[in-house]
């Protein structure tokens, strides 16, 4: 074999893309956990022996992607802190994502049924009373909701993320949202374009009580069936074609 085969270009790799990589995985061995500060800048300047700029660049770049927040002050309470609310960026990637790679909708659609679908049935076998108190205070709020579409929908959100939530499946909330952001300004849009907004939020609040219904009667196969057609309907005949 010749001496010449088998060798890969060296990939330059930037500083601040070391920072990144040794911050990043000490999240991933939980040497730092969420709520956690990192080491101040001079102390990673002095530890990791860089610029104060390349510290900086690699902040930056974890406080874009949500990894972590600033705090501004002095004290204890200031400083970079490890979030656990990384969710907002997640969403904003993925629309990024969903825009560059030209997905359809259909296919998010699919995606966040098969989600709805697993979170309703599990969590007709994990429902408790509270649990089903706090849902039935949603879906009585969203009734309510007649001043403008952002309380509702942040209500709607909220029902939809607690049964996730009840289902025991954390990342399974946390994808739900994050699939729903990413269609958020549609989902905007057509509830402007609606002569009665109040009227289609009506329909879809009998379509949560009917999910609502089936989940405390611990019937799993009924309540995955009617979230999931609760998704598939909102989107065909109310997003799709608005």
């Amino acid at each position: 074999m010749s001496a010449r085969v088998g060798w890969e270009p060296v990939r330059r790799v930037r500083t601040h893309e070391q920072v990144l990589a040794q911050i990043e995985q000490k999240i991933f061995d939980g040497t730092l956990r969420a709520g956690e500060k990192l080491p101040s800048e001079r102390e990673l300047v002095m530890m990791l022996g860089v610029s104060r700029t390349s510290v900086r660049e690699a902040l930056r770049a974890l406080e874009a992607m949500g990894i972590i927040e600033s705090r501004t002050g002095s004290g204890q309470s200031s400083g970079s802190v490890v979030t656990d609310k990384s969710t907002p960026a997640l969403t904003n990637l993925l629309r990024l994502h969903i825009a560059l790679a030209n997905i359809k909708l259909a296919d998010l659609v699919e995606t966040r049924v098969q989600l709805e679908r697993s979170a309703a049935s599990a969590a007709a076998a994990a429902r408790t009373e509270d649990d089903l108190r706090r849902l039935s205070s949603l879906v009585e709020s969203m009734r309510a909701a007649d001043s403008d579409y952002p309380e509702f929908n942040e209500l709607d959100t909220e029902f939809h993320l607690t049964i996730a939530r009840v289902s025991g499946n954390a990342l399974a909330a946390d994808l739900m949202q994050v699939l729903r952001g990413a269609v958020e300004r549609e989902m905007a849009e057509a509830f402007a374009g609606f002569d009665d907004w109040r009227a289609v939020a009506n329909s879809l609040v009998d379509e949560h009580e009917a999910i609502l219904h089936a989940i405390g009667k611990g019937d799993g196969q009924a309540a995955a069936e009617l979230a999931a057609a609760h998704i598939v309907r909102f989107y065909q005949d109310r997003i799709a074609n608005s």
